[in-house]
């Protein structure tokens, strides 16, 4: 709710806590954050105020935190969801952030934690786990971000996000640095670190968004990537590793079922090796899989090499295309 931090009750004009400002936004601490407008003042006007400048990811506002500070002093902000997230179902969140330019320290990682009520505990320091853990029926899962640039980035936006399973129980998102000073990872701007050193964050654009779950038809043949390798390569690259984490998924959810690879080549080197390199194929998916826990009885895997090339043999525009692995779901077979 009110994920660009548009609907506002007033204009911030001075220093003012960011939960009376702004609509569906509280503080689970007792820190405060800063909210920046348009419509503000210079102090806290958009694109310059007095942090630095910067103009909005979307609309004309957004939020600022202290994600690192002298004495754990620590900055948060807590969103509603609309409605609670359903267990088992997979969701995306993501938002955007910019360093302040007077900031000396960026921190290399984020994540969020997604509670089951609302939060609202004493003082100013740290929200760690423990923190969390003592207070009263508060079920909580964090979440790592992966950032598409560097979080040193000044001038531009960085967007932050991750895909997760909802385990049914949250309906509020927290957003700041959950460790403390000892154990946060800092990239420092400048060669010498001081201890008053800061790292301040713009923060804008929240998405959360329930994604398809994965499934897949028992006894069908999927293509898990076409042509998910380099060339006569047979090591899984970045968007074959996604799809095999999708499948992952499948089979943690779906004790029952078992699974068949297949790898291929094209046609281009002798059978022998053709053999061989479909055979690497096929073994990268099944050790990613077994890497992530699945049982190795639930998994076969072969290489066919080039005996069964796509369109029947006929003219391709791509001679690689062939190079792909299949698979096949099956119900485990208990005799």
């Amino acid at each position: 709710m009110n994920s660009g931090f548009e609907n506002y009750t007033n204009c911030p004009m001075h220093i003012t806590s960011m939960d009376v400002l702004i609509e569906d936004v509280s503080l689970p601490t007792s820190s405060s954050g800063d909210y920046f407008n348009q419509c503000a003042n210079e102090e806290f006007g958009v694109p310059s105020n007095f942090k630095g400048s910067q103009k909005a990811a979307e609309g004309s506002a957004y939020i600022g935190l202290y994600f690192y500070a002298l004495n754990d002093y620590r900055e948060y902000v807590q969103l509603n969801t609309t409605r609670t997230l359903r267990e088992k179902h997979p969701y995306k969140i993501s938002f955007q952030v910019s360093l302040a330019e007077y900031s000396k320290q960026a921190l290399k990682t984020m994540s969020v934690i997604l509670v089951n009520k609302k939060v609202k505990v004493p003082n100013s320091s740290v929200l760690t786990h423990s923190r969390l853990d003592l207070q009263n029926d508060v079920r909580f899962q964090e979440v790592q971000l992966t950032a598409d640039n560097s979080m040193t980035e000044t001038d531009e936006w960085v967007t932050l996000s991750a895909e997760f399973d909802a385990k049914g129980f949250e309906n509020h998102i927290l957003l700041g640095n959950f460790q403390n000073n000892g154990n946060t990872q800092l990239i420092n701007r400048d060669d010498v670190a001081y201890s008053g050193d800061f790292s301040y964050y713009y923060i804008d654009n929240f998405k959360l968004e329930e994604l398809p779950r994965v499934n897949y038809e028992k006894d069908k043949i999927y293509v898990m990537e076409q042509n998910p390798f380099e060339p006569k390569g047979y090591e899984l690259d970045a968007k074959a590793l996604a799809s095999v984490q999708k499948i992952f998924k499948y089979l943690k959810d779906n004790a029952e079922v078992q699974m068949k690879i297949t790898g291929h080549a094209d046609n281009i080197g002798t059978k022998e090796y053709n053999k061989f390199i479909s055979s690497l194929r096929a073994r990268a998916v099944a050790l990613h899989l077994k890497k992530l826990g699945i049982a190795e009885d639930r998994i076969v895997w072969e290489g066919v090499g080039d005996t069964k090339p796509l369109r029947n043999g006929k003219l391709k525009s791509n001679d690689f295309e062939d190079g792909r692995v299949e698979f096949v779901m099956t119900k485990v077979n208990n005799h």
